[in-house]
């Protein structure tokens, strides 16, 4: 067992991490999971029962830190999704004016694109003024050093849940067979428009085969038509692994510290519970640029807590953002030495398709990376009505506490 330099009395003690400890604090976060689900309804990015849920975790945190706060933000919870509709007419108009008009046609599929790259791949705010907005929550709960500060960490989870992914509640099939075949009509389509402006000034692009590929356009129009209804709006997941194992573990650490009256002498120790990142890490943004200063006065590390459900799939996700971020090296390399202290060889690795709030947190400027235990591929009940409180893995639960508790003392020892 690694030693932290916690005070109790005046004295430092060993810290408990052993398995009586985590075996309360998984019941507690299974507990609380199945609470918050049957008690407060859906929970999509803004609504009523995210509300709620951010009230109860504030309420959890109160007795456990000394200083807790609900900030709230505005958001637009189905923008980001709402990429897929919008840009998939775009490309229903690159299909269909590419006769009669070609150069609108050609500028729908770059704007499609653009959309595309911009609202999803980089999580831009590229649409959100043009949909409805909500009023969303941030929690943040602060345990203050024994001694003077001089650094922190914060642990982070987050509150709200995805809109159901239609195609991934039918099958891993399924979900990529949509996936690869609309990626290749976006390719096709927009490359052709391309190429058609250009006939005019390039005549040799008129080869013989050239009307097959024209009419090869038309095999993509199902495709768009199933991406526009790739996500269930009427729907909001459960999202009991997604993220509320999270969300508890991090409130869990917090508890332990109270629970056992001790302080690390010279780390703050912190919790922040988001609001609508499944909207494009919109709580994690409104945080990190509200108190981008204060963050910045002492050097701070943000710890993303995220879906832990498969225990043989942990990894620290040093590439965030569909890869697009590289969160810090050094924390990420900290986060698996954790791993190691309780057993475990966590490789790093990188986000592909999705996000954690650790991007949100690099992009400010500030430290940070990932903990998440789910297999990427996804899994069916990612972002579906199966991730549900009946559908979570105590063990995994169990191991992420420990890593998580391990991560804050390896921290807190870095800077000795």
């Amino acid at each position: 067992m690694v030693s932290a330099r916690w005070k109790h009395g005046g004295t430092v003690v060993m810290p408990v991490r052993g398995k009586i400890w985590t075996d309360s604090a998984a019941d507690y976060v299974l507990d609380r999971a199945r609470h918050v689900i049957e008690r407060f309804g859906a929970r999509d990015p803004g609504s009523e029962g995210e509300r709620r849920t951010q009230e109860f975790v504030r309420d959890e945190l109160i007795a456990c830190a000394d200083d807790v706060r609900i900030e709230s933000f505005r958001v637009s919870p189905k923008a980001l999704m709402g990429f897929l509709p919008v840009s998939g007419l775009l490309f229903l108009v690159g299909i269909f004016a590419y006769e009669s008009f070609p150069s609108a046609a050609n500028a729908a599929c770059v704007l499609g694109v653009g959309i595309v790259a911009l609202q999803f791949r980089r999580y831009w705010r590229v649409l959100d003024p043009f949909f409805p907005k909500r009023t969303s929550h941030n929690v943040y709960a602060v345990r203050r050093a024994s001694g003077d500060c001089r650094q922190r960490i914060i642990l982070g989870g987050h509150a709200d849940a995805a809109y159901e992914w239609r195609y991934n509640l039918m099958g891993r099939g399924v979900l990529l067979g949509v996936i690869y075949w609309a990626i290749a009509g976006v390719c096709f389509v927009t490359i052709l428009n391309f190429l058609h402006v250009l006939q005019p000034i390039a005549p040799w692009l008129s080869f013989p085969g050239w009307r097959i590929l024209e009419w090869g356009r038309f095999a993509f129009v199902p495709v768009i038509i199933l991406t526009a209804f790739y996500t269930r709006f009427s729907v909001v997941a459960p999202g009991a692994n997604d993220n509320l194992t999270g969300t508890f573990a991090a409130v869990a650490v917090l508890r332990h510290l109270h629970a056992m009256n001790v302080r690390f002498a010279h780390t703050e120790v912190c919790c922040l519970v988001t609001g609508s990142e499944e909207a494009g890490l919109r709580g994690a943004k409104a945080f990190a640029a509200a108190h981008n200063r204060e963050l910045k006065e002492i050097p701070t590390a943000f710890l993303a807590l995220d879906t832990f459900h498969d225990t043989e799939h942990f990894m620290v996700y040093k590439g965030d953002l569909n890869g697009t971020v590289c969160n810090d090296a050094a924390f990420s390399a900290l986060v698996r030495e954790a791993g190691k202290d309780c057993g475990f060889d966590i490789p790093i690795g990188t986000i592909r398709i999705g996000a954690t709030d650790a991007a949100a947190f690099t992009q400010a400027g500030i430290t940070a990376t990932a903990l998440v235990a789910m297999d990427p591929a996804p899994p069916r009940f990612y972002h579906t009505r199966l991730d549900h409180w009946n559908n979570m893995d105590p063990e995994c639960i169990r191991h992420s506490l420990a890593i998580a508790l391990a991560a804050v003392e390896r921290y807190d020892r870095a800077s000795a």
